[in-house]
């Protein structure tokens, strides 16, 4: 186990706070998603920007709010995490709202409960990883590894209550980039990320947040380093 902070206070000084962290939110064009992704008209309904535009606004927060465990909640919190995945980035939107709408409907629920049923118990975020990872029971084809994390971060959040975070979070190439510096790894940012390294991340997110705990002498979620790790991949361009 590390027994110090990587990169130190500047770690530290990109930690958000819980409110922050929810307040977190991209900017998309809805009709790159409801063209082709059935039932997703709710995202006409969020925030204008600017008002009147064709662009809206979409947060961390509204993600986690949707694996609320109504009626198809799985679809809805995959649509929420691939709008906020892919933000204003239209390639991006239309290879996710490809995967979303490329397979009939009850079966990528099916495949979404699948993994869902992983979660909460011992190592099952990484359990449920792999099983959305091509060849798994529940992968859905063309799903890519950002995706996935992002939607068991939301199932795994809504699967405990929403009282705290759950084990899973968002691995994407901002993290990757982050990690590699921060701790000398050598992975692709564009991917394949196994499960293996899903849990080496999950691993480190959970060590860095207890001993930023011990420095700033309050509970930090696994979310809050994540994004932390985020912020600094972007900071290397």
């Amino acid at each position: 186990m590390a027994t110090r902070l990587a990169s130190g206070q500047s770690l530290l000084d990109r930690l958000p706070g819980r409110e922050a962290l929810l307040e977190q939110d991209v900017r998309f064009r809805p009709r790159w998603w409801t063209t082709r992704v059935p039932a997703s008209g709710w995202l006409d309904d969020l925030p204008e920007d600017p008002p009147g535009g064709d662009y809206r606004r979409i947060s961390r927060g509204r993600v986690l709010d949707a694996a609320d465990g109504s009626d198809d909640w799985e679809a809805r919190t995959l649509l929420a995490a691939g709008v906020w995945s892919a933000g204003d980035r239209a390639l991006v939107a239309s290879r996710g709202a490809r995967a979303l709408g490329g397979t009939e409907p009850s079966e990528l629920l099916s495949r979404l409960r699948l993994a869902a049923k992983h979660l909460g118990t011992g190592r099952g975020a990484v359990d449920a990883y792999r099983s959305m990872l091509r060849g798994g029971s529940a992968h859905v084809k063309h799903l890519g590894p950002t995706l996935i994390s992002t939607y068991l971060y939301a199932a795994d959040f809504g699967n405990r209550g929403g009282v705290r975070g759950g084990d899973a979070l968002v691995l994407d190439r901002f993290v990757v980039r982050a990690l590699n510096d921060h701790h000398g790894w050598s992975v692709p940012e564009d991917g394949p990320w196994s499960a293996d390294l899903y849990a080496r991340w999950l691993d480190v997110a959970t060590e860095q947040a207890w001993l930023a705990a011990i420095e700033l002498g309050r509970t930090v979620r696994g979310d809050e380093m994540e994004f932390a790790y985020a912020a600094h991949g972007k900071s290397l361009g």
